[in-house]
């Protein structure tokens, strides 16, 4: 994992709960949070740094029954590189992969939206869909 610690792209919320932040009638089961890399070239992300769950705590979205154990609902973190740049723009990085939809998690992440966390300047900013 060292050698992606200077290659983050960008936080994203997306899915289901990035499509509730931009229409406010999806609903939100839980939180999935993805930390895009920039490929390294001699390295690959491994298949257990990729995910990791979280308790987002008391909020406003109540709590998901389906998830027992957890306060309020789940946050998914999960870590994918992509075929850019260190230093890529994090919109225009984000929006051609999916556009691209070469893998599994693009096609995925294509079906719903995209909205910046990370970097703090663009957060809130709607990366997918592409207006």
């Amino acid at each position: 994992m060292a050698h992606y610690a200077d290659r983050v792209v960008c936080v994203a919320l997306c899915q289901g709960a990035a499509l509730h932040f931009l229409d406010g009638k999806n609903g939100v089961k839980d939180f999935d949070v993805w930390t895009f890399f920039a490929k390294h070239p001699n390295e690959r992300l491994q298949a257990e740094q990729r995910k990791a769950h979280g308790n987002f705590g008391p909020s406003k979205f109540g709590r998901s029954p389906a998830d027992a154990g957890y306060i309020g609902r789940r946050i998914d973190f999960l870590m994918r590189s992509i075929d850019c740049q260190p230093d890529a723009g994090p919109l225009e990085a984000i929006s051609q992969c999916l556009a691209a939809g070469a893998t599994v998690s693009a096609k995925a992440l294509a079906m719903k939206a995209v909205v910046v966390i990370e970097p703090a300047h663009l957060r809130g900013r709607v990366v997918w869909p592409v207006k």
